[in-house]
């Protein structure tokens, strides 16, 4: 969350604050919804400012939000999974003999599911009716309300007048989102009543049939129990901290021109979310897969050099963009993201630091005429492999293209001309 640098001022001291409020109604939600900001700045001296800023805003859910939460389907899970309150089901390799074993799931969740204990571990609640043992899923049949975010920035910016050119700041932020809004496979609701020991929040996802328990239903008779849900809806909070930086320095070099500097660096401290109150909160920093798709290395930075030749003619840019580690969720060690030593990995579960390189020239050949050449990841890097990538960013290219280069090297040539 990166805040404008100060620029220069005419005088020593500034005291100011700004405020503002705003009333707003959405035709799709029959609650009107207030938002306001209240920020200050303060400058002792000409070297330093001081500024930090406190906000409440909103957003409502966009027209494929409202119609992914509203619009109800039905489905079958993937794979072969069932019921966690079934019994679990052995076949004897040699003679085809099948056995019954311990539910999953505890007699406490399953009761917390609404499963009354003389129906725990009954084969009744196989969802085997010929679909491969897969339980009924309902998407949809949900309200999509409007997520508010409340952020707190504050930091300084330091102008020291002994180091001519040199402009640098540091800021703090943090973000806490109610209702935020978001899509949950069934999963989502599965693994949490389980791993919450019988959260209502969760467990509430689970609608059996009554009387059977059973969560399987026929599509075609549109059920109202039977299913396990999904969807866009709200869930609880969304957490994001961090620390930005941001740096700025011209070097002068008279009749040889100049070179700037210019820096943009983050340390994501927290990112992540609170899915109930009774829940810890999900820290996925550093982290990504099993529910910690943002892949948000802890840091990662932009620092652009520019030369720039005396008469303006000629313009060399050079860019180096860090991105830090990510290691899968699995293998984080910490229970609140799904990293226990029972699904730690041992292949592709730690992505390496990268760092790219970009290269821009500028040449004004004429007033009305100049030429720019770009190559953006000079170094041609490869992206880094990731197996499943399609779980983690809906992208069927065993990357992540969204935070790392999966083209390589990329080279354009421009040319403006004025008339």
């Amino acid at each position: 969350m990166q805040a404008p640098l100060i620029e220069d001022r005419p005088f020593a001291h500034l005291l100011q604050a700004n405020g503002g409020y705003r009333v707003s109604k959405y035709s799709s939600n029959p609650k009107t919804f207030n938002t306001w900001k209240i920020e200050g700045i303060y400058a002792p001296v000409s070297d330093l400012t001081f500024r930090g800023s406190y906000n409440k805003a909103q957003r409502a859910p966009t027209v494929i939000e409202i119609g992914q939460a509203r619009n109800i389907s039905y489905g079958l899970q993937g794979g072969s999974q069932n019921d966690f309150c079934a019994p679990t089901v052995t076949t004897n390799p040699t003679t085809g003999a099948i056995s019954y074993g311990t539910p999953v799931a505890s007699r406490d969740v399953c009761r917390a599911t609404g499963l009354s204990d003389a129906l725990y571990g009954s084969p009744t609640l196989l969802c085997n009716q010929g679909d491969g043992n897969q339980c009924t899923v309902q998407s949809g049949g949900y309200t999509a309300d409007p997520e508010t975010a409340y952020t707190l920035t504050y930091g300084l910016v330091v102008k020291p007048s002994f180091v001519r050119g040199l402009v640098f700041s540091v800021d703090r932020y943090q973000i806490r989102i109610d209702n935020s809004l978001g899509y949950n496979d069934y999963t989502y609701y599965t693994d949490g009543c389980q791993r919450s020991n019988g959260d209502p929040f969760f467990c509430s996802g689970i609608v059996r049939q009554p009387g059977t328990g059973i969560l399987y239903a026929p599509a075609s008779s549109n059920p109202t129990s039977g299913f396990i849900r999904q969807g866009t809806t709200n869930y609880y909070k969304s957490i994001s901290r961090g620390i930005d930086f941001q740096a700025q320095y011209t070097l002068a070099l008279g009749g040889a021109g100049k070179v700037d500097w210019n820096f943009n660096g983050s340390l994501t401290t927290f990112a992540g979310s609170q899915d109930s109150p009774l829940q810890p909160k999900r820290n996925c920093v550093g982290y990504y897969g099993n529910g910690c798709s943002q892949l948000l290395p802890k840091w990662s930075h932009g620092l652009r050099t520019t030369y720039t030749t005396g008469d303006g003619i000629v313009s060399a840019s050079f860019n180096w963009r860090y991105v830090g580690s990510l290691t899968s969720a699995d293998n984080s060690g910490d229970e609140a993201i799904g990293g226990t030593p029972e699904r730690a990995r041992t292949t592709f579960y730690h992505i390496a630091p990268a760092s790219y390189f970009d290269l821009a020239l500028s040449f004004a050949i004429a007033k009305d005429f100049s030429l720019r050449f770009i190559a953006n990841n000079l170094l041609d890097k490869t992206p880094p492999i990731l197996a499943n990538s399609y779980d983690i960013s809906l992208a069927r290219s065993n990357t992540v293209p969204a935070r790392y280069d999966s083209l390589g090297r990329n080279v354009a040539v421009g040319a403006t001309m004025r008339f």
